[in-house]
């Protein structure tokens, strides 16, 4: 059955999340190494930056209203919140995508609702760095954020953020990249079972599935945008660069869908870098180890 006949077949509802994306995070062995692999793929990365009270580091790519976090140094958390709950993902690998982040306007009223809901949210963290401006000197946001783990499946694990000084994550020259992107429109997890924690993710994103079938369940943001479960035979035919599934492992981010101004800058920009790519249609796909372990699809904006 493929991908188009299943969503013809499935539940579908003009159903919308109340959480947009806000920003997606991959772990990297070396940060340093993870920004140039970035780089390569026509984005402009950000200075490697410190999480002032975490003890993390971390590269930054900026996109309109979301934005990717290249995650390191996690030896030196000292947030017990992500010291202690990496092993999973650092099972998979040195370069592997570890959770998405919904948006939130006050994470104190989303852990009330939350609670309320069943669900067991971590206490608020503060996620505030320094940031680097592109006409020199320093800004500093004003970011938290509120992990809250799926333990049935912890590499499936959502968490929500919010940013009360949104000039100091979103700058504009940073928001130019030479492969034209533009906005992350998708997130694409691969799952075993991609029923199996629809209620958690229900629960996570504010919103009921707008299609769910057993090989694929979709969550629409009020932005246009997308989260997706697909199951690995879906994941294979839609996105045949990304990852399987590891053993032990029952679901993971696989892919991103980045809408750029220009494909033919974008095949130029991933040329420039060396970055083998397949045209397909409309799109542009890079496979997910050229890419930090995620699959990339480019589209026309």
């Amino acid at each position: 059955m493929t991908v188009d006949s299943q969503q013809a077949s499935a539940q579908t509802r003009n159903a919308l999340t109340e959480r947009s994306l806000d920003h997606f995070v991959s772990v990297a062995g070396d940060v340093e190494t993870g920004a140039e692999m970035y780089r390569r793929l026509g984005f402009r990365v950000m200075p490697t930056m410190e999480h002032v009270e975490i003890g993390t580091s971390n590269a930054i790519v900026q996109f309109q209203h979301t934005y990717l976090e290249l995650i390191g140094d996690i030896a030196f958390s000292r947030s017990d919140q992500i010291s202690t709950m990496m092993g999973p993902w650092q099972a998979i690998g040195d370069y592997v995508y570890w959770q998405t982040s919904f948006t939130s306007a006050r994470l104190e009223d989303d852990r009330e609702h939350l609670i309320a809901m069943g669900l067991a949210p971590e206490q608020i963290l503060n996620a505030y760095r320094k940031v680097r401006k592109i006409g020199g000197g320093w800004d500093q946001t004003a970011s938290r954020s509120m992990y809250c783990f799926n333990r049935a499946h912890m590499t499936g694990s959502l968490f929500i953020s919010d940013h009360a000084k949104p000039e100091a994550i979103w700058m504009p020259g940073y928001t130019c990249h030479p492969n034209t992107a533009q906005r992350v429109i998708g997130m694409s997890y691969v799952a075993h079972d991609p029923q199996a924690d629809v209620a958690y993710y229900t629960a996570m994103t504010g919103g009921e599935p707008a299609l769910s079938s057993p090989e694929r369940v979709v969550f629409n943001t009020p932005r246009s945008e997308f989260f997706e479960l697909l199951s690995a035979d879906a994941a294979a035919e839609k996105l045949p660069g990304a990852d399987p599934l590891q053993d032990g492992c029952a679901v993971r981010g696989a892919a991103y869908t980045i809408t750029v101004e220009s494909l033919d800058r974008c095949r130029l920009a991933l040329r420039d870098g060396g970055v083998p790519s397949t045209s397909v249609g409309d799109a542009i796909q890079v496979a997910a180890p050229f890419a930090g372990g995620m699959a990339i699809t480019f589209v026309p904006a």
